[in-house]
């Protein structure tokens, strides 16, 4: 039988870590959901990131409506307790066993773990700059300035001949072109390097997770 538009946009699958996934994201919505989903996008440990609707189990979809993030080690699913629904035994048994057949880890955090300071306050300020278009020729300078070694910010904006380089650097780091510890304040003393992932072709996320996919409007949530 034929899909219809609205069931193809249904089980659409969205790699938040796109360009486009990035832009759904957008900015001036303040659920948990979408500070978690900025602050995993910048983590320079995650390799993957998904909003996962639900997981095939015993020929079923279970409901997950959760960010799930691919780490070195594994997946994980992020389960904001003061944002979603109640669940009942049944439903949080069968929730456990989707996750673990598809080898995923449960965490449970909450909006006063994902606002914390000061890492909920680097993150947003690093994404204000997503925005910024970056000249390709000055990326191929500072990508090249970065091959082998860090630098702190002011160190790579003298290398490539560019005074106002923290913006840019911040937008470098939303399109997970350079990272950086999310811990510290992003000013000129900081330290800077090129993300090592970005030629990663797969992940466990994309053999793992093949069932319906789903990122709600309006953000991450």
């Amino acid at each position: 039988m034929m899909q219809t538009d609205s069931q193809v946009r249904r089980y659409r699958s969205i790699n938040l870590l796109s360009a486009g996934g990035r832009a759904m994201l957008g900015c001036g919505n303040e659920s948990s959901s979408r500070r978690l989903a900025v602050q995993l996008t910048l983590d320079p440990g995650v390799r993957s990131l998904r909003f996962i609707a639900s997981l095939p189990l015993a020929g079923e979809q279970i409901e997950v409506g959760m960010l799930v993030a691919e780490y070195d080690d594994g997946l994980v699913a992020y389960d904001i307790v003061d944002e979603r629904a109640h669940r009942d035994i049944d439903t949080e048994g069968m929730l456990l066993i989707a996750l673990d057949q598809h080898g995923i880890t449960l965490r449970a955090v909450d909006t006063n773990t994902i606002g914390a300071h000061p890492l909920a306050d680097h993150c947003e300020r690093i994404w204000e700059h997503r925005a910024l278009q970056v000249n390709h020729r000055l990326g191929g300078r500072i990508e090249r300035a970065l091959e082998s070694k860090r630098l702190t910010v002011r160190e790579l904006g003298d290398a490539v001949g560019e005074r106002n380089i923290v913006p840019i650097v911040c937008a470098l780091i939303c399109r997970r072109v350079l990272s950086a510890d999310l811990s510290t304040f992003l000013d000129l003393d900081a330290w800077v390097v090129r993300r090592s992932d970005r030629a990663v072709g797969s992940s466990l996320m994309s053999r793992k997770t093949a069932g319906p996919m789903k990122l709600k409007p309006g953000g991450a949530t």
